[in-house]
């Protein structure tokens, strides 16, 4: 069944429908969807033959998850689900305080110890595909990635939704990094140095509104990204036991937004919206800078991070308007208070993080308004406090708790806003394999 399944989708990709825009990615993404579930099928049978076959070729074999074929091909599919709770408002009913962020299954391989892949998708989203692309290696310092994969810019955003020290990531990072997106990338690293410098097709990932999930320019051709990130490891540590790591980078994404309702987005912990878009029309940067320091069971991480956004015309009168700025950052300790620093066995986490999103213009001294072609954007900020621990129950199991306390603050009074903070508390049971 499901080698049918490739079959039609190879043969559907080799005539594709005429004049369709998208054609070659739908079925390139129909091909991918269909290797998907043949690996996920034919997983248990390999399973079940590897001894068999180990035994006549001693190549073959099971082992601690993938299929191994010597050093020819190793393929390890996985299956992730995160399930959420609302533990305040006991009152409401049972459904309306669980959800189900993340049931996510995947395929990761290797060939021939040079090309790695890996192909990804939620089982029920409006977007179910994430990443989808091959990985060649050409030597430790220079790897070449392309297909649909995050941006590299905030580290905090393209670390795995599995591996995050909270339920959530900082509303910065949230609203001003970019998503995932089809493009291609170099990257590499040495001892102490990694980068990554990639093109992408959309102006902003997927995250322009449209019909569609792309927004076009007037001249009707896809506005593009380029991106870049380096990190240096100054001290990277491990004696008798006891870790010391100190590491600090920076990144910078560029691209051209097109003229339209498409500047960033505030939202509240709830994920209700406090600040709409602007308009906005041009060059779109970002900045951050990032660093993390460890010893012993104790980590402290954080970052800063910048997006302006220019506004050619966007004025009534049809001048330009002062750039809309955006600006965020985040502080987080751990304290790993049970179990080794950096393995994944059994352990908890004690957590804290502090983050901050605040939106405001370049121009500062005229009127403030808060319409959405106002040349002094009235500023407004949201200040976060997320309290939290993590038990990592096995390397397949994990329990995470997290009391959530957002305010919005308006320095010159001109919204009607809350005059306290909301306190949320979840809870979360995440299984992966």
């Amino acid at each position: 069944m499901a080698i049918l399944a490739t079959t039609s989708a190879i043969g559907s990709c080799a005539s594709p429908p005429h004049g369709e825009g998208f054609a070659v990615r739908r079925c390139i993404l129909r091909l991918a969807n269909a290797l998907l579930v043949t690996m996920l099928v034919a997983a248990p049978a390999l399973a079940q033959n590897s001894t068999n076959s180990a035994q006549d070729s001693g190549t073959i074999r099971w082992d601690d998850g993938s299929f191994r074929a010597g050093d020819a091909l190793r393929l390890e599919p996985h299956a992730r689900f995160q399930t959420d709770m609302l533990l305040r408002d006991p009152d409401g009913s049972v459904d309306d305080r669980f959800d189900w962020p993340r049931r996510r299954i995947g395929l990761d391989g290797e060939l021939f110890s040079r090309v790695e892949f890996q192909i990804e998708r939620e089982l029920e989203d409006d977007t179910p595909w994430r990443d989808i692309y091959g990985d060649v290696k050409i030597s430790r310092a220079i790897r070449v990635r392309a297909g649909r994969f995050k941006v590299p810019f905030s580290t905090e955003q393209t670390t795995s939704g599995f591996d995050l020290d909270f339920l959530e990531r900082p509303s910065a990072v949230e609203a001003m990094s970019p998503s995932r997106d089809l493009g291609v990338m170099v990257h590499g690293r040495s001892d102490r140095f990694k980068y990554e410098a990639g093109v992408f097709r959309h102006s902003d990932g997927y995250t322009l509104p449209s019909d569609d999930g792309v927004t076009l320019p007037s001249n009707g051709r896809r506005l593009g990204l380029v991106a870049g990130r380096v990190a240096f490891a100054p001290i990277r540590d491990d004696k008798d036991g006891f870790t010391r790591d100190l590491e600090f980078g920076a990144a910078v994404t560029r691209s051209t937004v097109p003229e339209g309702l498409h500047g960033i987005v505030g939202h509240t912990i709830a994920d209700t919206r406090f600040f709409e878009h602007m308009y906005v029309n041009g060059a779109r940067t970002r900045l951050g800078v990032n660093g993390k320091w460890a010893a012993g069971q104790v980590t402290l991480k954080g970052e800063l991070l910048q997006v302006t956004d220019e506004r050619q015309a966007q004025a009534i009168s049809g001048e330009d308007l002062s750039s809309l700025i955006t600006r965020g950052a985040y502080l987080t300790g751990i304290w790993r208070a049970y179990g080794k620093h950096g393995h994944k066995k059994a352990s908890v986490d004690i957590a804290a993080r502090f983050d901050r999103l605040s939106f405001g213009s370049g121009n500062q001294t005229d009127e403030p308004f808060t319409n959405p072609r106002a040349d002094h954007v009235a500023p407004l900020s949201q200040r976060t406090w997320t309290f939290g621990a993590t038990w990592n129950i096995n390397r397949w199991v994990r329990v995470q708790g997290n009391a959530i306390r957002d305010q919005l603050v308006d320095p010159l009074g001109v919204r009607d806003l809350a005059p306290t903070g909301q306190w949320t508390a979840l809870g979360r049971l995440q299984f992966g394999l």
